[in-house]
């Protein structure tokens, strides 16, 4: 008899959370609607009381820091207490960080496409006559690519 009754509830459990209406979860099962939301009810009374526990988020809730970080004096001294010296490898903070041996040049960005010369003009102590003098190469170069994409388009 106990295992009717929890067959019972767990099938009305089932299709309740299947979306099937207690109505029709009364009729399908020949039990009287209020007995089914009784047990649908109990079951989310003991789902609200049997809270799982989540151990991280616990652990995390505790920290003092958890509003604020400390200050960079007590991140320093906590640090500086919790390894010894010898422990941290400086360098390898330092290894992704490019150094170059020598100085490098800056690059002419003038000839790629989308480059609006008019506003490196004002940034630049270049004069109009340079800018048209660039503006006017761009023109044939750019004619020029068309007419070999045309030669390669044709063959």
């Amino acid at each position: 008899m106990e295992n009717d009754a929890s067959d019972l509830i767990g099938d009305v459990l089932f299709m309740s959370n299947l979306g099937v209406s207690e109505e029709n979860i009364a009729l399908l099962k020949r039990i009287p609607l209020q007995d089914v939301k009784d047990i649908i009810d109990a079951n989310k009374n003991h789902r609200k009381k049997g809270k799982k526990p989540n151990i991280i988020q616990d652990i995390a809730n505790n920290n003092q820091w958890k509003e604020s970080p400390p200050s960079p004096i007590n991140a320093r001294k906590i640090g500086e207490d919790t390894w010894k010296e010898d422990e941290i490898n400086q360098n390898e903070y330092y290894e992704t960080m490019t150094i170059p041996s020598k100085k490098i040049a800056k690059i002419d960005r003038s000839d790629r496409i989308g480059e609006d010369l008019e506003i490196g003009l004002k940034a630049s102590i270049e004069s109009k006559k340079d800018v048209e003098i660039k503006k006017h190469q761009k023109e044939v170069w750019k004619t020029l690519l068309d007419e070999v994409d045309n030669i390669l388009d044709d063959s």
